[in-house]
């Protein structure tokens, strides 16, 4: 993790994550966003555990993802994601990935989550754990 708030890693695109065009599906780019989110929260230790414990849970609300060029298996890819605003029930955190090989933009994604009552799904206000660990951040510079 970044001192400003953004958590990076890299992945490496296997041939499952392809769609017939040989390229990562439009599909897979959303569960690369989600797990990308988990890893942020998890190394913060709030993953799905950590924010049970606290009494919510994180659920989408709305995905907004920008394509911009297209991976292919083999490359890896420099995956970088941090949290702009969190209000009341309400996150919205950003994604970035890019080609590690030559820095290219590949997608860019914006997420809005809820944060929720796991028993009736209802929006709860972000526990202030949860709102001590996350730095809210305009993303990488």
């Amino acid at each position: 993790m970044s001192e400003n708030g953004v958590y990076e890693r890299t992945r490496v695109v296997q041939a499952g994550d392809l769609d017939g065009l040989g390229h990562v599906n439009n599909t897979v780019w959303v569960r690369f966003v989600v797990e990308l989110a988990d890893a942020h929260s998890t190394a913060l230790g709030f993953g799905y555990k950590g924010t049970r414990e606290l009494g919510g849970l994180w659920i989408v609300r709305r995905h907004e993802l920008d394509y911009h060029a297209s991976a292919i298996e083999g490359e890896t890819l420099l995956e970088q994601t941090w949290v702009s605003r969190m209000r009341g029930a309400r996150s919205i955190r950003h994604g970035l990935f890019t080609r590690q090989a030559d820095g290219e933009r590949l997608v860019s994604s914006t997420t809005h989550w809820a944060y929720v009552d796991p028993a009736t799904l209802r929006p709860l206000r972000i526990h202030p754990t949860l709102l001590a660990a996350f730095t809210e951040t305009e993303g990488p510079a």
